[in-house]
């Protein structure tokens, strides 16, 4: 019976040896599972400093109490107080700016204005911004050229070489990506857990295959914004997070420092995962497409890419839904498909929202340890457009 157990012990030593050497992300994946929003600080950050002249909203708080009382729907469709909501979803912040000034602003008891938090996908939509910027400034001439232009290493992919800029905006690549959400084996073995902690994205992006042509079928995926981060890197000769500092988060007037997570030291910025910054500053973001990409005076964004980030593509319409709106998905915005009113938002895993709407002129966002489902934000901007 000792040699027996001994000989099972040892199996199952190799075993777990083996799946080590072939895939060593198993492990890291098992013990931090289904990632939280401080689950970053356990691995390399790249940081982006903020503005050395902070843009400040005014504050003029209307009743608090007349938003906390205003009732929402969750996600199963009940009615209840927004305060019961923002406690059922564990939020960390939520804000409300009206007209360039803040009317709302409410922060769990161990959260306050300076605390940072990981916004998850709400990275996709920066690294749009990083794009929209790198045309701008000449260092791509269009979303139409082709990736390998920047990247010329995937051309040992077969039938990479046709995948363009617009594609991947479009989560139109056609690469094989499934996420995590279908079982513990499922998790442990998905793309979406095996990027999130890989310990070398480059290396796992270049083992990338098709499952179906580019630029035909929209699926939600990490890879896109992954390859145009490396791209951004290869555009600018920048690291991601040191060109969104120079041009998007200081130029913005970010108050607080921010971060990318990196798959490892001096590594590749995790993007589409890993994003942390304030609730303040993500405003500041929307702030930025509500005002057609200026600064006051000063142009940060053109005006031509907030108009094709958020014009809605004939071919990108109805791709999923959100309470009872359909939503399609725009160079990583959400945008209604019904009842379009010109609204957009830029979410993440965990109830992470930046939502804006331009013809209430308000701006919502929303930080998270789990969020309560639902989609309240568009009737929370028409109730606080008519607060006094």
């Amino acid at each position: 019976m000792k040699k027996l157990l001994t000989s099972l012990f040892v199996i199952f030593v190799l075993i777990i040896a083996g799946v080590w050497l072939k895939n060593p992300q198993v492990f890291k994946i098992a013990w931090y599972q289904r990632p939280h929003v401080d689950t970053y600080k356990s691995f390399p950050t790249r940081a982006i400093k903020p503005s050395p002249t902070p843009l400040s909203f005014p504050v003029a708080l209307v009743d608090q109490k007349k938003i906390n009382e205003f009732k929402v729907r969750n996600w199963q469709g009940d009615l209840i107080p927004f305060s019961n909501y923002f406690e059922k979803g564990g939020l960390l912040a939520f804000l409300i700016i009206r007209n360039d000034t803040l009317i709302y602003e409410k922060y769990a008891s161990d959260f306050s204005r300076e605390s940072v938090s990981n916004t998850f996908s709400i990275g996709k939509t920066m690294v749009s911004l990083m794009i929209g910027k790198a045309i701008d400034l000449g260092y791509i001439k269009s979303t139409d050229q082709r990736i390998i232009e920047f990247l010329p290493a995937f051309n040992q992919i077969p039938n990479f070489n046709t995948l363009t800029i617009e594609d991947l905006l479009n989560m139109k690549s056609g690469l094989e990506f499934n996420r995590a959400g279908d079982g513990i084996l499922n998790d442990l073995f998905s793309h979406e857990a095996r990027f999130y902690y890989t310990d070398n994205l480059k290396r796992d992006l270049l083992k990338s295959s098709f499952d179906t042509i580019p630029a035909v079928r929209w699926k939600y995926s990490n890879l896109d914004p992954l390859i145009l981060t490396w791209l951004i890197e290869a555009a600018t000769g920048m690291y991601a997070a040191d060109f969104f500092e120079k041009e998007v988060w200081q130029p913005i007037g970010a108050e607080f420092p921010a971060s990318f997570g990196l798959d490892r030291l001096k590594g590749l910025e995790n993007s589409p995962s890993s994003f942390q910054c304030t609730a303040l500053d993500l405003a500041k973001v929307g702030r930025l497409f509500l005002k057609n990409g200026q600064l006051d005076s000063t142009e940060v964004l053109s005006t031509n890419w907030i108009n094709k980030s958020l014009s809605i593509s004939p071919s990108n319409r109805k791709n999923t839904s959100k309470g009872r709106y359909e939503r399609t998905h725009q160079y990583y915005w959400w945008l209604p498909t019904e009842e379009f009113e010109g609204d957009y938002s830029a979410e993440g895993m965990r109830g992470q929202r930046l939502y804006v709407n331009p013809q209430d002129k308000i701006i919502i966002v929303q930080l998270a340890k789990n969020g309560y489902g639902g989609y309240p934000y568009r009737n929370i901007s028409k109730y606080a457009s008519s607060l006094d």
